[in-house]
């Protein structure tokens, strides 16, 4: 499928994926117009990881729609972006002031195959121990923990808090199915023993 054409926004070893929210603060002139061009026209954003040479071409994406937070009386802003799009860039539509490529939808198979239920339990106790760390309030941890049942958010939150490694969150990023992505995930993060609770058998990988 292919679609009109997204916005690039390069960062050094940066990373979207869908479902996923991250926040930016933007403050140079050509991305703030960038922003303001995305509202306005309804385009996606995809953060990629810089490239000194400016050629993007058949990389492969996350980009969503900003939104805008905050905006101070200086021009700076503070935005959101979800991940919305996995995307395969394929042409430079323009370059100045800001970069847009024309790109194809990639779409993703978290359906057929097996369930993994085992390994996908194991992803969302690791994140409930990281929250109590990194999420103070007990309703943000309720909310966050909400969000888990959907296994591709759960899949995507363990990568994006539990995986060190950039190439490794780039190949999660990248990988098309449900069981690739479990696989590398399982290979990043181990080896670690895992408990599921009481009476349950702890899970080593």
């Amino acid at each position: 499928m292919m679609l009109d054409k997204v916005f690039l926004f390069p960062l050094n070893n940066s990373i979207l994926f869908k479902k996923v929210t991250l926040p930016f603060h933007i403050f140079e002139d050509r991305y703030r117009q960038m922003i303001t061009d995305a509202v306005k026209f309804n385009t996606p954003i995809a953060v990629i990881n810089f490239r000194p040479k400016g050629d993007y071409e058949e990389i492969v994406c996350v980009a969503g729609h900003p939104h805008i937070l905050a905006t101070y009386p200086d021009g700076r802003m503070d935005i959101y972006i979800t991940g919305s799009y996995k995307c395969r860039l394929i042409s430079k539509d323009s370059e100045d002031p800001y970069i847009a490529y024309s790109y194809e939808e990639l779409r993703e198979d978290f359906t057929s195959g097996d369930t993994f239920e085992l390994e996908l339990e194991s992803f969302k106790n690791m994140l409930k121990r990281w929250s109590v760390t990194f999420l103070p309030d007990a309703n943000q941890r309720e909310i966050f923990a909400s969000t888990l049942e959907d296994p591709e958010i759960l899949i995507n939150y363990t990568t994006l808090f539990l995986v060190d490694d950039f190439q490794d969150k780039k190949s999660m990023m990248i990988a098309g199915s449900k069981g690739d992505k479990i696989k590398i995930l399982m290979r990043a993060i181990g080896p670690k023993e895992v408990s599921l609770g009481p009476y349950m058998p702890v899970l080593k990988f």
